[in-house]
């Protein structure tokens, strides 16, 4: 089957960019572009991450409304119906694993069918900071409960300000690097899936596909690990970052 240019953006208004782009890319292979940093765990909590979510993807707090949803509220009007009960079974799988400091206010990031509601906790582990975000999304009345931790919080919060010095814009960035219609429960460690020191993540975003793989090369403080995302998103060349992560 082939698509002209005008079905392709047809595609991509309505919802179906991850498809239509991976089709595009299957057909027409994109050029990658590799980039390389270095990042220190002293730098990760989730006040810089979510920080950096507004800054860069035009994340808007919604100050006031999680608190009483936690403790069993609506959320007053300023959720969509029926998001409140997501958002409890979502922040107790964060708790569940550890992820009980310093939690962030509600935020709102992107639009129409791609926005969702986000925030954030963190736990200290041996090697580090690590830092979980869960990400509820409303897409024709069925919610979606997408959990992030540490390898590929890093891997976004790393990626946004490189996106950003390409020029896209917030929404494009949110577009490019955060999950949507995506239910997963990914909150991992900096020792990797299961203790393997391997980690691997997949997922659908608003524009395509997000693929990262974590290894830890060497353990403990004053060690490192590897974070690989792979960023694949319509009308944008492919984007390789590699993140060298210092443990403290």
């Amino acid at each position: 089957m082939s698509i002209n240019r005008r079905q392709f953006n047809r595609l991509a208004l309505f919802g179906g960019a991850s498809l239509a782009s991976q089709s595009y890319s299957f057909f027409f292979p994109k050029p990658a572009e590799a980039y390389n940093l270095d990042f220190s765990l002293r730098d990760f909590s989730t006040g810089q991450v979510f920080t950096r979510l507004q800054r860069l993807s035009a994340a808007r707090p919604v100050p006031g409304v999680l608190t009483p949803i936690l403790q069993g509220g609506a959320g007053g009007g300023q959720i969509e119906s029926g998001a409140a009960n997501v958002i409890r079974r979502a922040d107790q799988g964060l708790q569940r694993n550890n992820f009980i400091q310093s939690r962030t206010e509600l935020a709102r990031a992107g639009t129409g069918t791609a926005a969702s509601s986000l925030w954030g906790r963190q736990r200290q582990e041996g090697f580090g900071n690590n830092v979980g975000f869960a990400f509820i999304q409303n897409f024709q009345g069925d919610f979606s409960d997408a959990r992030l931790s540490g390898p590929t919080m890093t891997g976004i919060h790393n990626a946004q300000p490189v996106l950003s010095t390409q020029r896209l814009s917030p929404l494009e960035i949110a577009g490019s690097t955060l999950p949507v219609r995506s239910t997963f429960d990914a909150l991992g460690g900096w020792e990797g899936d299961n203790g393997s020191g391997v980690a691997f993540q997949q997922y659908r975003t608003a524009l395509g596909m997000v693929t990262t793989r974590y290894d830890l090369r060497q353990p403990g403080r004053g060690g490192f690990g590897d974070v690989q995302m792979r960023i694949e998103a319509y009308d944008q060349p492919t984007r390789v970052i590699s993140v060298r992560v210092r443990f403290t």
